[in-house]
C-alpha cells in the first residue's frame, strides 16, 4: 500500500475529505502501524478535523496464533510482552510509522498508544472518548477472533468498524447493504452509521421485521431517517429464521455486491447467541465485506 502523496494530491484529498460527513474521533486496532485498520481509520478521521490514536494490540486479542497455547478471555487483553512502552515510542519506532502513516492519509495530530498493565481498563478508558473503532480481521487462518470483537462491542459501549482480511483501504464504501430488524442495536447501528451511509452511492436495507409485532407508542424509522438525510434507499423484505439469519444478510450482501453491511450486534444476550447460534457470531466469523456493528 503507497501512502505517499504530492502536494497537490493532498490538497485534493483533504477537498474531497472535507466534502463528507464528519465520523469524529476513531481509535485503531492495529498489531502493525501499517495494519488497513490505520489507514482507514485516519482517513475517516480526517473528514472532518477528527482525531485518530493507534492503539498496539496482541495477536491474541483477535485469537491468532500467540506464542503460548489457545487464549482465554482473559489472555485477549493482554499486552504483548515485546511491545514497545509509551516513552520509548518519542524517538521512533511503531508510533512513529503511524503518525506518518496517520498524516499521510490527512489526519490531524495522530496520537499513538500501547495498553499497559491494565488492558481491559485502558481500553475502556481509550473509548470513552472516541466515537468509532476499527479494527481488521486476522490473515491467520487459524484465527478465531470471536472473543476480541466481542469484547470491543460490549466493553466500550462503542460501534466497531470490522475491516475483512482482504481489502482496498479506503475511507468511503460505495453500497452499503443495512440490516434492519426493528432492535435497539440494529437503530443505534444505522444512526452511528450515517456518514458511511450518506457517503455511499447504493443504500440497500435488508427488513426482517414482522408485521405481527405489537404496537408501539413510537417506532423508528430507518426509510424515513435516512431519507431526512437525502440518502435514497432500496428498501427490501427479507425472511429468515434467527439461525438463517447471518447467512441470509451475507448472501444478500453479496447479491447487492457490497462492500460495507450496516448491522446491530447482540440483539440477544451474548450468552443466548454462542449457545443457540446468532447473527453477530456468524456475521463475526464468516464475513468477507467491512462491517459496521452496535450494540
Amino acid at each position: 500500500m503507497d501512502t505517499t502523496t504530492s502536494s497537490v494530491g493532498q490538497a485534493s484529498s483533504s477537498s474531497q475529505q472535507a466534502c463528507l460527513p464528519a465520523v469524529g474521533d476513531v481509535l485503531a486496532i492495529v498489531r502493525t502501524p501499517r495494519d488497513s485498520a490505520a489507514y482507514v481509520a485516519s482517513r475517516l478521521a480526517a473528514r472532518d478535523d477528527g482525531s485518530v490514536t493507534g492503539c498496539a494490540m496482541t495477536p491474541a486479542f483477535l485469537g491468532a496464533r500467540a506464542s503460548r497455547g489457545e487464549a482465554t478471555v482473559m489472555a485477549l487483553l493482554e499486552s504483548p510482552p515485546t511491545v514497545q512502552r509509551h516513552d520509548d515510542l518519542r524517538t521512533g519506532g511503531d508510533g512513529d510509522a503511524f503518525i506518518r502513516l496517520a498524516a499521510s492519509a490527512g489526519a490531524r495530530q495522530p496520537q499513538w498508544t500501547v495498553l499497559g498493565q491494565d488492558p481491559g481498563h485502558d481500553l475502556a478508558r481509550l473509548s470513552a472518548w472516541h466515537d468509532l473503532i476499527v479494527v481488521q480481521r486476522p490473515s491467520d487462518e487459524g484465527a478465531r477472533p470471536l472473543d476480541g470483537l466481542k469484547a470491543l462491542l460490549l466493553a466500550t459501549h462503542r460501534p466497531c468498524l470490522v475491516l475483512p482480511v482482504t481489502c482496498a483501504p479506503r475511507g468511503v464504501f460505495d453500497r452499503a447493504v443495512l440490516a434492519w430488524d426493528g432492535s435497539g442495536p440494529a437503530a443505534r447501528a444505522i444512526r452511528s452509521a450515517l456518514p458511511l451511509i450518506v457517503a455511499a452511492r447504493e443504500v440497500v436495507l435488508l427488513d426482517g421485521t414482522r408485521h405481527d409485532r405489537k404496537a408501539e407508542p413510537v417506532v423508528f424509522d430507518p426509510v424515513g431517517f435516512l431519507a431526512r438525510h437525502r440518502v435514497n434507499v432500496i428498501h427490501r423484505r427479507v425472511q429468515a429464521t434467527a439461525a438463517e439469519a447471518g447467512a441470509a444478510l451475507l448472501k444478500k450482501a453479496r447479491q447487492a455486491k457490497a462492500d460495507l453491511l450496516v448491522m446491530g450486534a447482540y440483539g440477544h444476550s451474548p450468552l443466548r447467541e454462542q449457545l443457540l447460534g446468532g447473527a453477530t457470531q456468524y456475521v463475526l466469523m464468516h464475513a468477507t465485506l467491512a462491517t459496521w456493528l452496535a450494540h
